[in-house]
């Protein structure tokens, strides 16, 4: 008998993750595949691109699969609640990634100015 990956990840929640973020990692790759192949971007930012989107995925499937079980209800209660809860947590992924790369951002252009420019900086 062969392995069937899909059911065996479906198991548990973070079987369900892990599922949704191969199809988020995917998704991600397949983009960022032909933005390179246009020159587009660096294969630098197109790594960091797909680890920020797989983890998002994978996050966003989990929370979806937790919020629906917690619910019940029919199908289409189950379904509505998937959705919400999903692009919910990938809105707060994607929003937490951007606050974290722009403070980055700001840390290294922080660390270009000099010590008195950073001091008339705060004094003014």
């Amino acid at each position: 008998m062969s392995f069937q990956l899909a059911p065996y990840l479906a198991k548990s929640v973070p079987g369900i993750g892990v599922l949704g973020g191969i199809v988020g990692g995917a998704a991600a790759l397949a983009k960022n595949a032909r933005l390179l192949k246009d020159n587009r971007i660096t294969r630098t930012e197109a790594a960091i691109d797909t680890g920020k989107e797989t983890v998002g995925a994978g996050l966003a499937t989990a929370l979806s699969a937790v919020a629906a079980t917690a619910v019940g209800g029919g199908l289409v209660v189950s379904l509505g609640t998937a959705l919400v809860a999903g692009v919910a947590a990938k809105y707060a992924w994607d929003l937490g990634v951007e606050l974290i790369e722009t403070e980055l951002a700001k840390g290294k252009a922080g660390a270009e100015q000099s010590d008195d420019d950073i001091l008339k900086e705060e004094l003014a």
